[in-house]
């Protein structure tokens, strides 16, 4: 049963998402890999920017889209509380202290390991200065590099489960994958690798605030902004798809009177009304 938080959570995403630009949005919306859903997704190809105003709304990205292409697609998980959001509550602390002791591991190796033993791993031309070019990394042929991967991964996987925490970032199946959660509910240093994090009040979240006039600023803050994660075009296009289903599938369930039958086309045999 879906409590009232989640489902105000969910609304918040998506009246989030068409602020930012979205073209189309919808909840329940399965991944690219069917096996998972998100509770929001949304599409963006830098079109229409009628309700875009990131100086009000939370922005996630800075310009329209980044500078990183004209599609962009967005999942969001929300989470309501803590036990909600971790698999296994009993060990968070010593598994986080784990996680970010594997991550500067990993950050060494980038660094002193692979950007001088396999420079072919970087993409030239990905940014405007030749410091900021993105890297390969997770093609790595590095041992010492792929086994802290696969520690770091075992890590995550005890904290969050084989869930879509993982996954998403992992093969990439979206742009950016954003968690949206009660203030407070969830520290920084918490936020699954891959994802960013925003917040909402309690109570705003309760008054309603996904029903706010859209001149309304919504109460949302950045915790931590979402990676840029590069998905494929046929992931985006399989987002397209599926954000177009889901959507299709809450309207069919509503509970919508049946439509008027035209006199000619109705099977139903003529009743006649016996005068009074």
């Amino acid at each position: 049963m879906e409590t009232i938080d989640h489902q105000e959570l969910k609304w918040l995403a998506c009246e989030w998402l068409i602020r930012q630009g979205a073209r189309v949005v919808a909840t329940e919306v399965s991944a690219p890999i069917p096996r998972w859903r998100v509770d929001v997704a949304g599409w963006l190809d830098g079109r229409d920017h009628r309700f875009h105003r990131p100086e009000l709304d939370a922005p996630l990205f800075d310009g329209t889209i980044d500078g990183r292409g004209p599609v962009m697609t967005i999942a969001v998980e929300c989470k309501q509380s803590r036990a909600d959001f971790f698999r296994d509550t009993g060990q968070v602390d010593e598994l986080l202290a784990e996680r970010e002791r594997l991550e500067r591991r990993c950050r060494d190796l980038e660094e002193t390991r692979i950007k001088v033993y396999e420079p072919h791993l970087r993409r030239s031309g990905s940014s405007l200065f030749d410091g900021l070019d993105e890297w390969d990394f997770a093609s790595s042929r590095i041992t010492a590099y792929r086994t802290a991967l696969a520690e770091l991964r075992r890590t995550e996987e005890a904290l969050y489960g084989e869930t879509k925490f993982g996954l998403l970032p992992r093969y990439r199946l979206a742009d950016r994958c954003v968690l949206f959660c009660p203030r407070g509910m969830v520290r920084p240093w918490e936020v699954p690798t891959g994802w960013g994090l925003i917040e909402c009040g309690r109570r705003e979240l309760r008054a309603g605030a996904a029903r706010l006039p859209r001149e309304v600023p919504l109460p949302l803050r950045v915790v931590r902004g979402a990676p840029h994660l590069g998905a494929s075009a046929a992931h985006r296009d399989r987002w397209l798809r599926n954000i177009a289903i889901a959507a299709t599938r809450s309207w069919m369930a509503r509970d919508l009177p049946a439509p008027p039958r035209e006199n000619n086309d109705d099977p139903s045999p003529a009743i006649e009304c016996p005068a009074e």
